[in-house]
């Protein structure tokens, strides 16, 4: 039995907490960084290289989908743009033309030949469209209105793809630009993910659906309550860890890409139907694994433990402490060295 005044046991930091109860002692901390939600992200760019003649947005704009953002002037795109207008022509007298020469043929006043011909060429010219209409779409100057609304100006105008924030823009009038830049990026801050590091020895305590309970270290004092939605697949060799994503929900707009938060997470169900404590609390003596059980105060009981499991927050007893009984869960350390001189 290990005995201690009150004076040395607050110089020393010891405190207890009881065993296998729900609380900090079943729940660890994972560090993370909050990131746009893939679906609510985007970068706008050209697919030809243009000098920007235009810029319509700028950092921190509200736009929504569809909305142009600012013009590239492409040289090349001149004599795709003709080429479309003309083929439109082409095809609307190619259409009148097949349109009179059936009138004709119902009124026996021209040959089915004549008229078969006049529809094979509307056909043509339908064709000849649509392929001038798709290199301009390939180019980046798609139109939904088609050919009416393409004016042989050589100018490519980038639209926001979503609706949400223009939250970077590189974009700067009179600068050249080329297919493989980003001008833009615009996304949604409404929701974030929240990108937890889990490592590998702490995997079997985190499950998808727990409840997490977040901290903004930027906003002392907000917290911020999800879920983990996913484990990403794969672990990452350099840092023996995979991330969590949990939805966050970001409608007052108070939280930002990138902040640092720190999550707590309820451990799952024990590996061996154990009980979790902290790992802190479990110490090495000899050939043994003790903890310090607390009888009254001031005085500890040395007892010898299984562990079923062991990470760097957590410790899985199997054996030798009963649920509810208080352990030293900070200062045990600190006690092991007493014991060690006694």
């Amino acid at each position: 039995m290990l005995k201690l005044d009150a004076p040395t046991l607050e110089r020393l930091g010891v405190t207890s907490a009881l065993a296998g109860t729900a609380g900090e002692t079943e729940r660890i901390e994972l560090p993370g960084t909050l990131e746009y939600i893939a679906d609510q992200y985007a970068e706008v760019g050209t697919l030809v290289e243009g000098r920007i003649t235009k810029v319509q947005v700028n950092v921190g704009d509200r736009v929504k989908k569809g909305q142009p953002l600012a013009a590239v002037l492409v040289p090349a795109m001149v004599s795709a743009q003709a080429e479309a207008v003309s083929a439109q022509s082409a095809a609307r007298v190619a259409a009148d033309h097949a349109r009179r020469e059936a009138h004709l043929l119902d009124k026996q006043l021209t040959t089915a030949r004549e008229a078969e011909v006049a529809s094979g060429e509307a056909a043509r010219a339908d064709a000849d469209l649509a392929a001038a209409l798709s290199r301009l779409t390939l180019l980046g100057s798609g139109s939904p209105e088609g050919a009416q609304s393409i004016k042989p100006n050589g100018t490519v105008v980038l639209r926001a793809p979503l609706d949400g924030l223009v939250v970077r823009r590189n974009a700067v009038l009179g600068a050249f630009v080329l297919p493989n830049e980003t001008v833009f990026v615009v996304a949604n801050p409404a929701s974030l993910w929240a990108v937890l590091d889990v490592y590998e020895s702490d995997l079997a305590f985190v499950h998808e659906g727990a409840e997490v309970d977040l901290s903004v270290d930027a906003l002392p004092g907000k917290r911020v309550v999800g879920r983990v939605a996913m484990l990403e697949p794969g672990v990452e060799k350099a840092t023996r860890s995979l991330r969590a994503r949990i939805i966050v929900d970001n409608a007052d707009g108070t939280l930002r890409q990138g902040f640092f938060v720190r999550a707590l997470v309820p451990v799952s169900t024990p590996l061996h139907a154990g009980m979790i404590v902290p790992a802190a609390a479990v110490q090495p003596l000899g050939d043994r694994d003790v903890v310090f059980v607390e009888r009254s105060p001031g005085r500890y009981e040395v007892r010898t433990v299984s562990i079923g499991r062991r990470t760097s927050r957590l410790a899985e007893l199997t054996e030798g402490l009963d649920r509810g009984e208080r352990i030293v869960t900070h200062g045990a350390f600190v006690l092991r060295g007493e014991v060690t001189r006694q």
